[in-house]
């Protein structure tokens, strides 16, 4: 009986990372990647009662070597109102600059993360400020977003 359950735990969890992969988008290689020569400049404020952890990250772009990657840019958000102890500037908001490459539409993927992603999301980054917030749920834990600029 326990052999059952092993195979049968096997067979239900073993297809999905391969249909996984499969699904997975494929950048065309005669696609030309959206590079600006001015980078493009955008702000990120929290407003969650506590500190954010995240990334900015561009569209694939290939490499001398002919090998595939990405940019990330990663943040540290503070509470609202925190000031960094050093300079005295605020804590809870940073600047980005990026030349891309980026998605279609001139996004960046999003993601915030505390040990592992929570939210993600595709965002232009020419649409103004993005705001992160959040919550602590009452049964604890917590639940966080951002406005992501889709259009």
């Amino acid at each position: 009986m326990r052999g059952f359950l092993v195979i049968a735990v096997m067979a239900a969890v073993l297809p999905f990372p391969a249909s996984a992969q499969e699904a997975a988008p494929q950048a065309a290689p005669d696609i030309v990647p959206d590079i600006v020569q001015e980078p493009i400049c955008f702000a990120v404020r929290n407003e969650a009662p506590y500190k954010i952890y995240g990334s900015f990250i561009t569209d694939l772009y290939v490499k001398d070597d002919g090998s595939k990657a990405r940019h990330r840019s990663n943040f540290r958000l503070g509470e609202p109102g925190s000031k960094d102890e050093k300079t005295g500037y605020p804590a809870d908001r940073a600047e980005f600059c990026s030349y891309g490459p980026f998605f279609p539409g001139r996004k960046l993927e999003m993601t915030l993360r505390t040990l592992v992603p929570i939210f993600s999301c595709q965002t232009r980054i020419d649409r103004g400020e993005i705001v992160i917030q959040g919550k602590k749920k009452p049964e604890g834990g917590t639940e966080t977003w951002a406005t992501c600029h889709e259009e």
